[in-house]
């Protein structure tokens, strides 16, 4: 117990003795000098303290040697105590090496008490500093030898962290030459990488080498405005730069998972965690931008840094999961990636405070991201040269198969090629056999026809003279005039009923009958419609007719035969008492038919297949007919290239109406 207290007491007496606040001591040699171990610090949450105020202050604190206060929004005071003796040059650069501080003040007071203010920073304009430069630099003038003591004030939106040095002018000038050349040198590296990975892609249609080189100019973006060339070239006003600099801090984390996501090949060996992660990153993307520039610079960037060091974890340790599975993507990864996840851990422990400024702290993320990126590339173009190694094995592999392939493909076609021909022979020799089949059955169908008009016509002639003979005996009888008429009736009846069967089976051997063309002829409407009304001798059918043209071109003898088909029908259906209304109008380019009687109402179900082929209704079960007149009908009016509809309601009876076009387009004959 007594040891671990006396080690407990030495610890912190080398504490306070380290802490202890000291003037720095120039000397002629002297080239450059840390201030940081020779200034005490104040911090002031208000940033409402003046130089005075600050003067007078017992809070003063001696200094850790370093300037590390992370993401804070307080005043920073420096009290900086500077012993020059007579050898000593007087002129001398205060240089702090953040090109994000916002506002520095560098505040000196004369031997008659007034003090002087020296300003610098990203929120004051370049003019008003002491010297132009990317980094706030203050001209010291110790006129006199002895203590000099200078108080400064810093605040900051990004991390406020910086190293404090004190250089010879001669030497800054030489150290910001070297300074130039080192940067000219990290810029033109990774210019070069990004045009490199950015014609690579285009010329390789490499995916990962599209979002590295999206990766690396955000980079370099990043970088300019950190160090502050951005702001020293353009003059941007800071907030800009820093809401800027921010957005692309956030949005590196979307670039750097995708290109992360791609490069070890997720989307084939963990599909599900690789859209996870790209979702995830671009939703903290998205938010972490918006805090920053709608809120402020630590708000936004902040939780950003953190959760770009969650992620790292996250990578390595599936990059460590797939390399034990033997993934060789898993192990460039690791290799590639490595150094720069250890630089940027580095930098943002550095913003946390949990590492001081220095030059490894500083300057580490920007040397681990040249040699990231040089390793990256060659780790590229081998992946490349892997791949399209492996396309060629894949190529000569599928073309010594295709060869292979096309040996079989030949002889197979031979083969086929000579049944081909054989076939093509057999198909010929049936194509004259069917040929001269149909020549024949054209001759039969043509005898067909013949003895049809030939039957029909010697039918015609009897059929008429029974029919001329039945009326007679009705007209002369007066012997039993109840009976005779009867029996005359009955006759004619029977004469009517073959005359319509044999129409109907006639009409309809012609209209189905695709070779035959309609018989266009111009005729009189009216007197086609009064032909059809005298041929049924029924004195109840009422015409109607409106606007009817005084030449209609159509097939008169199909449409006569589906008008009297119809009206037929009407005579039928219709109670004997009742009329039969027969209409026709003109319209502009065709004539409209209507047929309406008061007969029963036809069902619903029956309508559909009304116009079918020997289709009858429950209602013309018990009369005499064969079920071809509507569907001759129906086809007389589709030859006409018109249409048929019907119409039935309950106690109003039953309208069918033909629209026909007229036929004018083809030569009449």
């Amino acid at each position: 117990m007594p040891f671990r207290l006396l080690i407990l007491i030495a610890l912190l007496c080398t504490t306070l003795c380290s802490h202890a606040e000291t003037p720095l001591r120039l000397s002629p040699q002297m080239e450059r000098a840390d201030l940081l171990p020779h200034t005490a610090w104040l911090r002031d949450p208000t940033g409402a303290m003046t130089v005075a105020q600050a003067q007078a202050s017992s809070s003063w604190h001696p200094s850790t040697g370093r300037l590390n206060e992370g993401f804070t929004h307080d005043a920073i005071w420096l009290r900086i105590q500077i012993d020059r003796p007579v050898e000593a040059p007087p002129l001398w650069i205060l240089e702090f090496n953040n090109g994000d501080l916002a506002d520095l003040r560098v505040y000196e007071r004369s031997a008659n008490g007034i003090w002087r203010e020296h300003q610098a920073g990203e929120d004051i304009p370049q003019r008003d500093w002491d010297l132009a430069y990317r980094v706030p630099l203050f001209r010291l003038d110790l006129k006199e030898p002895g203590p000099h003591t200078y108080w400064v004030r810093i605040t900051s939106r990004c991390s406020l962290s910086a190293q404090v040095r004190l250089w010879r002018p001669q030497s800054f000038d030489a150290g910001a030459l070297r300074e130039s050349m080192a940067y000219g040198w990290l810029f033109g590296a990774y210019a070069t990488i990004f045009i490199f990975h950015l014609f690579f892609w285009r010329w390789a249609h490499e995916e990962v080498s599209r979002w590295y080189a999206c990766y690396v100019a955000n980079g370099l973006c990043q970088m300019i405005l950190t160090f502050g060339h951005f702001q020293w070239w353009t003059g941007m006003p800071g907030w800009l730069c820093d809401k800027v600099l921010a957005v692309l801090i956030c949005s590196a984390i979307w670039i750097g998972i995708n290109m992360c996501v791609l490069f070890m090949g997720l989307q084939w060996h963990m599909p599900r965690t690789a859209r996870a992660l790209t979702r995830l990153s671009a939703c903290l993307s998205v938010v972490f931008g918006l805090l920053a520039v709608g809120v402020n610079y630590a708000t936004g960037v902040a939780p950003a840094q953190l959760s770009i060091l969650a992620l790292i974890i996250v990578l390595v340790a599936i990059a460590i999961r797939l390399c034990k599975q033997g993934h060789r993507q898993a192990f460039y990864f690791l290799l590639a990636f490595g150094i720069y996840f250890i630089a940027i851990v580095v930098r943002i422990l550095r913003n946390f405070t949990v590492l001081p400024p220095n030059f490894v702290t500083d300057n580490g993320f920007q040397i681990g991201a040249i040699i990231h990126m040089l390793v990256m590339s060659i780790t590229i173009t081998q992946r490349h040269n892997t791949l399209k190694q492996k396309k060629l094995e894949a190529q000569t592999e599928a073309l010594l198969a295709k060869n292979e392939y096309a040996a079989a493909l030949e002889s197979e076609v031979d083969a086929r090629t000579a049944s081909l021909v054989t076939e093509i022979e057999r198909r010929k020799t049936l194509e004259d056999e069917l040929r001269q089949a149909l020549i024949h059955e054209q001759l039969a169908r043509q005898e067909q026809r013949d003895f049809v008009a030939m039957v029909s016509h010697e039918f015609r002639t009897p059929l008429s003279i029974i029919d001329i003979s039945a009326q007679r005996l009705i007209a002369s009888s007066t012997v039993a005039a109840d009976i005779m008429w009867e029996r005359c009736k009955n006759i004619r009846q029977a004469v009517q009923r073959m005359t319509a069967l044999m129409n109907e089976f006639l009409s309809m051997d012609r209209i189905e009958d695709d070779l035959r063309a309609l018989a266009l002829t111009n005729v009189d409407p009216r007197l086609l419609l009064q032909r059809v009304v005298d041929e049924l001798h029924q004195q109840r059918i009422r015409i109607v007719c409106a606007h009817l043209p005084p030449r209609f071109c159509c097939d008169a003898e199909l449409l006569r035969i589906a008008i009297h088909n119809l009206l037929s029908n009407a005579i039928r259906n219709a109670p004997a008492e009742t009329d039969i209304r027969l209409s026709a109008v003109g319209l502009e380019n065709g004539i409209v038919i209507e047929v309406a009687d008061q007969g029963k109402h036809i069902p619903a179900d029956e309508l559909p297949r009304l116009f079918q082929k020997y289709f009858r209704g429950r209602a013309a079960k018990s009369s005499a007919g064969t079920g071809l007149g509507l569907y001759l009908v129906m086809r007389i009016v589709k030859q006409h290239h018109g249409q048929i509809t019907v119409v039935s309601e309950p106690g109003l009876g039953n309208t069918f109406s033909l629209s026909l076009p007229d036929q004018s387009g083809s030569s009449p004959q």
